[in-house]
């Protein structure tokens, strides 16, 4: 509940607040926005895809004019997106005429920023003395608040970008400062620290210019209880993980072989198999046991359309071509048995048109009584390439998006995660696209599997800021790409350690601190060019993102074949078959993963102790920090910059991995100590 307080701050200099008080519900007022293109004449057709449509190829088709330009006007609500032009259905194309921004993936997209109407009235400048009203928003809920521990939140306010000069949490005679977490074109997110026992009335005070503060103010109140304490798995944050895509792995079996199968190495295409399977993983667990990993990520595996399986048609039945149910259990269980825990993809925001539901749909169109299982648009379903009569993931038809909000639905795929777990003994799940599936949906998902198996692991797929997801009811963990942005900017020299450091510190603070631990830390995967071809073969700085990945907090999880140098490009690419001609491997880099995940297992520092920098030096190009249990430090250099660096410069300690007691240029060594 939240109720609207008038007053004045005394002070010399009060800014003045401009537009109308954000109170109540906010209503945002869609605007125009005309896109223009120019196409090759061979081009048949082109449509917009952005982060305000979903990124459907279906919604915002252009319509080429009589001069031969394509365009369309969309009515956008304000906001900052990322978009691009799709020819032809299949080729994705920056806008020439638009600014671009990095996606994180290696790809480039277009920038549009639709403008607030409010903006268009008022200036947005800091220490002007001016404040746009219109633009701060606080919502009391999970979106804008996470529970960090037992005795803290941590609290979030949005401003007009660049537009106040601080903002500060208030309770009573106690206040917060905050931080700017969040940029982009539009708005400032920040966040600040709050007491628990002070969520049930906390206002914000706003500063713009050099004395006073706000003049307005706003009290909200929360209940403590609606955020549990997370508790991830307690084996997870001494896990490694190694994430196999099936179909690329190793061939065991050449009976399940589709009929197309291609020759083991040939290059990877969207379409072609390779013959990899389940019995393949099986038999190279070895290879796992030898590494030293702890646990088996494995790409979907049920009954699917494509190589890759993110297009299920029979949630209960592993593909044939990888196998059977029975060859899944064997290799879980074998898994087992080598200390290795097994957790499996799960495709749970669309589903294959061939989906039973789907089919039934497509059969009875509206009499359906699957109808509200996903969202039809029109009848007869049609599907094919452009089509309008059903909601999708991405605009690709062959992946129809599933209702989420549907308790059926719900009930569904809570049973099919608790079965796998009861039928394979798998130990938990990786869900895929997780940011797009609504909240309810993963409560009851996490009820059902942690019925089934109290400890399951539960890892969403989320690339962006994910502490909504992480509240102690939903997941357990999220795959960290922030993190591993962070990562291979600081090593390639994009970024300097003082900003390395901020980017780490705000995924430190944009997470409950128990599950800081339990993050999946990557460098590479299914989804992302190999990191040996991101840093252009640089072996030097790939070292440096390999130790940071096993010494920092968090889980580590090896994209099969990184650990010996494997190259690939943009996907398909990045799912090259496995090289098991040892004469090809980096054995280098392999021997450095073994000495890194043996040292892990070795000092609980690594995997439960707190964090600390010691250094972020941009002068000199280093990055230091410490892991701390009780008695046990283990610190880390990384030295990216030209000149050696000695160890003792940061503390007293035995190198453990690493070139000491100087660390010379591009190196890094791993210093432990006790006291």
């Amino acid at each position: 509940m939240l109720s609207l307080l008038l007053g004045l701050v005394v002070g010399l200099y009060q800014p003045r607040f401009v537009g109308a008080p954000p109170v109540g519900a906010r209503v945002t007022t869609a605007r125009p926005v005309k896109f223009t293109y120019a196409a090759d004449p061979a081009v048949t057709s082109v449509s917009v895809v952005g982060g305000f449509n979903t990124w459907d190829r279906a919604k915002n088709p252009l319509t080429r004019g009589l001069d031969g330009a394509w365009t369309v006007t969309a009515m956008i609500e304000p906001g900052v997106y990322p978009y691009l032009f799709v020819e032809d259905g299949k080729r994705w194309v920056p806008d020439p005429n638009a600014p671009k921004q990095p996606d994180g993936n290696g790809n480039m997209n277009s920038l549009l920023i639709v403008q607030p109407e409010a903006f268009d009235k008022f200036p947005g400048k800091k220490g002007d003395g001016i404040i746009t009203y219109e633009a701060i928003q606080h919502r009391p809920d999970r979106r804008d608040t996470l529970r960090y521990d037992e005795e803290s939140f941590r609290v979030r306010v949005r401003t007009r970008h660049d537009d106040v000069s601080g903002v500060e949490i208030v309770s009573g005679a106690s206040s917060w400062p905050m931080e700017v977490i969040h940029s982009n074109a539009l708005y400032d997110t920040w966040q600040g620290p709050l007491p628990a026992k002070f969520l049930g009335d906390y206002e914000f005070k706003f500063h713009d210019g050099h004395l006073g503060a706000n003049a307005t103010r706003v009290t909200y109140n929360q209940k403590v209880t609606d955020y549990p304490v997370p508790i991830p798995p307690k084996w997870v944050s001494e896990a490694v993980f190694y994430q196999v895509f099936p179909d690329r792995f190793a061939n065991g079996k050449a009976a399940n072989d589709p009929p197309d199968v291609m020759p083991w190495g040939t290059k990877p295409t969207g379409r072609n198999w390779m013959g990899g399977d389940l019995v393949g993983i099986q038999e190279h667990l070895d290879h796992l046991t030898d590494l030293g990993v702890s646990g088996l990520y494995l790409n979907p595996v049920f009954k699917t359309g494509s190589n890759h399986g993110y297009d299920t048609q029979d949630y209960l039945t592993v593909d044939p071509r990888f196998g059977t149910n029975q060859e899944l259990a064997a290799l879980v269980h074998e898994a087992h048995l080598g200390g290795i825990r097994v957790i499996l993809d799960g495709v749970f925001n669309h589903s294959s048109p061939e989906f039973f539901a789907f089919r039934d749909l497509r059969a009875k169109g509206a009499k359906s009584k699957y109808r509200d299982w996903y969202f039809p648009l029109a009848f007869p379903i049609q599907v094919k390439e452009g089509q309008q009569t059903y909601r999708t993931f991405a605009g690709v038809p062959s992946m129809p998006k599933l209702n989420g909000d549907n308790p059926e639905v719900q009930d569904y795929f809570g049973k099919i995660g608790a079965h796998w777990i009861k039928a394979a003994g798998v130990d938990g799940w990786r869900l895929d696209v997780a940011d797009e599936v609504g909240h309810p949906f993963w409560r009851h998902f996490r009820t059902a599997v942690k019925k089934a198996k109290p400890d399951a692991y539960i890892v969403g797929e989320t690339w962006g800021d994910s502490h909504e997801w992480l509240q102690g009811d939903e997941h357990d963990a999220t795959m960290n790409y922030r993190w591993r942005s962070a990562v291979l900017d600081f090593v390639a020299g994009k970024i300097p350690p003082s900003e390395f450091e901020r980017q780490l510190r705000v995924v430190r603070e944009t997470c409950p601190a128990a599950c800081l631990y339990s993050l999946f830390n990557l460098l590479g995967s299914h989804d992302t060019e190999r990191i040996r071809t991101i840093l252009k073969g640089n072996k030097k700085q790939q070292e440096l993102a390999v130790v940071t990945q096993f010494t920092y907090p968090g889980v580590p999880s090896v994209y099969y074949g990184d650990e010996i140098g494997m190259e690939g490009g943009k996907d398909p690419d990045d799912r090259r078959c496995m090289i098991w001609d040892k004469s090809q491997w980096d054995m280098h880099l392999y021997r450095l993963h073994r000495v890194l995940i043996a040292l892990r297992k070795s000092r609980p520092s690594l995997t439960a102790g707190d964090f600390r920098v010691l250094s972020a030096n941009d002068a000199m190009g280093r990055f230091v920090f410490q892991r701390r249990l009780g008695k046990e430090t283990t610190m880390v250099i990384l030295n990216r910059g030209s000149v050696p660096v000695a160890c003792s410069a940061y503390g007293p300690g035995k190198v453990l991995a690493g070139i000491g007691p100087m660390v010379p240029a591009g190196g890094w060594a791993v210093v432990g100590s006790r006291s």
